[in-house]
């Protein structure tokens, strides 16, 4: 499952059975403001375990902005890096973290302006969640097919003292 965490709403998104595609599953809408997973989000907690459950989903695709667009390290990324670790824990499943590249700026310039619902700003969250799952479905499909197999840093889920899994 693919998790475009944002202050206001998460976009989820959800792989095929064959790890290939990545399709939009739903948006949840945070009641914090914070960026931290904290007591706020026990709601949306619960929600995302009962989608963890429905769909059988083996781990997480969480997305962390390293970098802002300038090259710099986005001072941001430590909050996003916890607070993957936490809701993998839990959900009790393994977290891969993947650079969001401006995903949201990305799916907002996909959609045709007249097909945004009026009001609607996060219309796209979702499809953020895809193209976050679908970059990290596809460096793995990359990997496989150079016949590299991945190994040391970048090919394990989260773990403590890791900054970046993937």
């Amino acid at each position: 499952m693919g998790v475009d965490w944002g202050v206001r709403r998460i976009g989820l998104a959800l792989s095929d059975p064959t790890l290939t595609l990545a399709r939009p599953l739903d948006i949840l809408v945070r009641k914090g403001a914070d960026l931290a997973l904290g007591p706020t989000d026990e709601e949306v907690f619960l929600k995302m375990a009962d989608l963890v459950r429905e769909n059988e989903v083996v781990g997480l695709v969480f997305g962390v902005p390293f970098y802002h667009l300038s090259g710099d390290p986005n001072p941001r990324a430590s909050l996003f890096l916890e607070t993957g670790r936490l809701l993998g824990e839990r959900l009790s499943l393994p977290v891969y973290l993947h650079d969001e590249g401006q995903t949201s700026a990305r799916a907002r310039e996909l959609l045709p302006k007249r097909k945004r619902p009026r009001g609607r700003k996060g219309f796209c969250d979702d499809l953020a969640a895809v193209l976050l799952l679908q970059g990290f479905l596809d460096e793995r499909a990359a990997e496989a097919q150079k016949g590299f197999r991945a190994s040391g840093e970048g090919s394990a889920p989260f773990s403590e003292g890791r900054t970046q899994a993937l």
